[in-house]
């Protein structure tokens, strides 16, 4: 959610903090803020809105510093205003917050009593006259270092919550203070300089040098050094890693948003994400090169998929493939549920945490979870270093890039590929498939890109149908066996980019509710590629058609049955079972985003919607 930058060196300007809150501004936020400090004393800007907004502010701040931090909100505690708005001060503290804190109220109340005055509605606020009030606390500790080392210690004991803290102090000018825990934080190394931020994508202008901070853990950052201790004061020592992203991947490159780059990025992601991860001669999927490191996949005898919003669709898809390689019983859950559930797993169990960003605090907290209950834990995200990867036993990256469109669509893509592959890889380690019929299905996941390369060229034939869809109200969309995934996944593209209602059902389940929906004014877009679900879904398509309900069908090449009951048609290449799901998810992110297009709405940046969530 928030996005959170914080510099100290030789070079800290209005602009350095606003350009690194832009970088992140996929993250979703409603209000924004930087506060710069240098011997004259400490400045506070703070804009409610876009950032732009806050960059009509920008010349009232110093034109260098040498440190500083900013901040994009997105809303929990208190509206979206000015007053809001991080970094908040306290007399000698500036405090900015990614979280919440979940037992501000007593706090509040507690500093209520001792003459505190509160500006904003936020939790935040908290946090920093606490820290204020602890600093008072330790005035017998002479070092105002270490007095403020103290205080944090002192802070971070008394909250409970998610949080990631970047604080600055009058009393210590030439450090940058950060607190991590449950919100995600990388600190980035520079030369004569240091930086940390929420997300490494406000850091790849700056640098390739990144230490993922993990839990329970307070950096101390200076122009010189980063040191880093845990809630205890032990110190920490971890190595920094190269990232390989660059500021070209973080660009537009010609397209009109992110989301539509990254939609066209798929075939690459796919392609990223399985290459060198197999051997088509052998019929061997290389485990070391997906990323299994620790876990045994002979003594695998359930597998549970936890995540949340498209990837928990991912998941939900990916199901199907695994459990016909496997023959294991697959369950996919919502990760914000799954904790909350008797735990059911046990060490025979592998646990799949799927997210794009590797911080999603729902599924971060079920992966914990299903860990404490001996479960064998797998991450599978795209961010390299995240907090997920952190906690689980082994990780397997996808490479789709940085995805900046708040929308997830390449992610989608990748995610199914790695998960299909490791559910071969499963097939391999327990003798369920034998080499060829590995090498086979391998073939067919080679061919993906390809295919998806060719169903991208319908963009502009969505984009005309998209006329006739822009003003609904409502839209249903159906589909079976692997298609259903999809059909959720279409009707989540739809409802976030152009705010129009729109539900995803299994074809069969019509009969049970939906079809009472249906009249002349409702349309219905209908997943029905040529599979071994084809007639059924015809059948279902007739229903929709005998009761007035409009249809727009996705299927196959040639098949003039299917067109010819359809009121607008999108034709995809014909394929095999493995390749079909790809290519039907591609129409549906066009028309998600083409319908919002038309309408007008915020395509990258949906409203009330952040990129990574990071509080339940």
């Amino acid at each position: 959610m928030c996005g959170v930058i914080g510099y100290i060196g030789e070079r800290a300007t209005p602009e350095f903090f606003y350009n690194g809150l832009k970088r992140l501004e996929y993250r979703g936020y409603d209000s924004a803020g930087i506060a710069m400090m240098n011997s004259d004393g400490v400045f506070i800007q703070r804009a409610e809105g876009k950032l732009v907004n806050l960059q009509k502010k920008l010349e009232l701040l110093p034109k260098s510093t040498k440190i500083g931090i900013g901040h994009t909100r997105w809303a929990t505690h208190g509206k979206p205003t000015e007053l809001n708005a991080h970094p908040h001060r306290s007399e000698n503290m500036i405090l900015l917050h990614n979280g919440i804190i979940e037992n501000y109220k007593p706090l509040k109340e507690f500093l209520l009593n001792k003459g505190y005055k509160f500006h904003s509605e936020t939790d935040t606020e908290v946090a920093a006259h606490l820290l204020n009030y602890e600093f008072k606390q330790n005035l017998n500790i002479q070092n105002p270092l270490e007095r403020m080392k103290k205080s944090i210690f002192s802070l971070v004991s008394q909250i409970r919550g998610a949080f990631a803290f970047g604080i600055l102090c009058t009393d210590v000018p030439d450090t940058l203070f950060v607190v991590k825990y449950g919100s995600p934080v990388v600190l980035g190394i520079g030369e004569n300089e240091n930086y940390m931020a929420s997300g490494i994508t406000a850091l790849v202008d700056h640098t390739r040098q990144i230490i993922i901070m993990e839990d329970k853990e307070i950096a101390y950052l200076t122009s010189k050094d980063i040191s880093i201790v845990d809630f205890e004061g032990k110190p920490v020592k971890r190595d920094p890693i190269s990232i390989s992203w660059s500021t070209s991947m973080l660009d537009k490159n010609g397209f009109d948003h992110y989301m539509l780059k990254e939609i066209h990025e798929q075939p690459q992601a796919v392609a990223q994400t399985i290459n060198g991860r197999y051997d088509l001669d052998t019929g061997k999927i290389n485990l070391k090169a997906y990323g299994i490191n620790h876990i045994n996949l002979k003594e695998i005898n359930r597998i549970q998929i936890i995540a949340c919003g498209t990837s928990y669709y991912a998941g939900c898809l990916a199901r199907y493939f695994i459990e016909k390689f496997t023959g294991i019983p697959v369950e996919t859950e919502l990760a914000s549920e799954s904790r909350y559930r008797s735990p059911t797993v046990n060490s025979h169990t592998l646990s799949i945490a799927v997210s794009q960003s590797g911080e999603t605090i729902d599924t971060l907290q079920a992966i914990k979870f299903a860990k404490e209950n001996k479960a064998k834990t797998l991450a599978i995200i795209n961010a390299p270093g995240s907090s997920i990867a952190h906690v689980c036993d082994d990780q397997s990256l996808i490479y789709a890039g940085p995805e900046v469109g708040v929308a997830s669509t390449k992610a989608f893509s990748a995610q199914l590929a790695s998960l299909i592959l490791l559910g071969l890889a499963i097939a391999q380690e327990q003798k369920k498939l034998n080499t060829h019929k590995i090498s086979e299905y391998i073939d067919e996941l080679i061919k993906v890109p390809s295919f998806l390369e060719k169903v991208l060229m319908l963009s502009n034939g969505i984009k005309e149908i998209s006329i006739k869809y822009y003003n609904l109200n409502s839209l249903l969309f159906i589909g079976r066996g692997h298609q259903w995934p999809v059909a959720l996944e279409g009707a989540l593209k739809l409802k976030e980019l152009s705010y129009i209602h729109a539900e995803g059902y299994a074809a069969g389940e019509l009969k049970h509710g939906p079809i009472a929906l249906i009249d002349e004014d409702m349309s219905v877009v209908c997943l029905a590629p040529k599979d071994s679900y084809y007639e059924k879904t015809i059948s279902n398509i007739e229903e929709i058609r005998a009761r007035g309900g409009k249809i727009l069908s996705v299927g196959t090449e040639g098949d003039k049955e299917l067109q010819n009951i359809s009121d607008d048609f999108i034709a995809i290449p014909e394929c095999s079972e493995i390749i079909l799901p790809f290519l039907t998810a591609v129409p549906m992110h066009l028309l998600a985003y083409w319908v919002a297009v038309r309408k007008g709405t915020d395509v990258d940046q949906p409203r009330n919607l952040a990129k990574s969530v990071t509080v339940e």
